[in-house]
């Protein structure tokens, strides 16, 4: 069985750290980021990051990676919806994890606090638990 973990959660939380450990196949939009000489939160590139994170995986689903991992703040249920279409029509079983952490300052990379509180309030007004019974 394929899989397809989305790891979600505000800035700092440690998101693409942890996905590390479940595979080596991780996008994150931290890459995209890096790619244009700076490792921090930008806002004019963000929706290019979340592009990028969406063409990476779509990538990967196609070649059939057994084990793909993409990380982002996805703080609105809606930020989903491509990722778990992509990796039915591929075939992958989705796991969505939410990250949390205590000591943020490690991985924010200078990610504005209005910025991450907004993911906060996001995140919280938007998950959903789906009943399978």
């Amino acid at each position: 069985m394929k899989h397809l973990y989305i790891v979600r959660g505000p800035f700092g939380t440690g998101k693409t750290e942890f996905a590390r450990t479940i595979t080596e196949q991780v996008v994150s939009c931290w890459d995209y980021y890096a790619s244009y000489g700076e490792n921090k939160w930008n806002a004019k590139l963000k929706p290019h990051a979340d592009e990028y994170c969406r063409n990476e995986v779509k990538s990967l689903l196609e070649q059939g990676i057994e084990k793909v991992a993409v990380t982002n703040s996805f703080s609105k249920n809606e930020d989903l919806d491509f990722y778990y279409s992509l990796a039915k029509k591929h075939d992958y079983k989705v796991f969505s994890l939410i990250m949390d952490c205590r000591d943020p300052e490690e991985y924010k990379r200078d990610a504005p606090e209005d910025v991450v509180l907004k993911q906060i309030i996001n995140l919280k007004n938007n998950v959903m638990f789906h009943q399978s019974f």
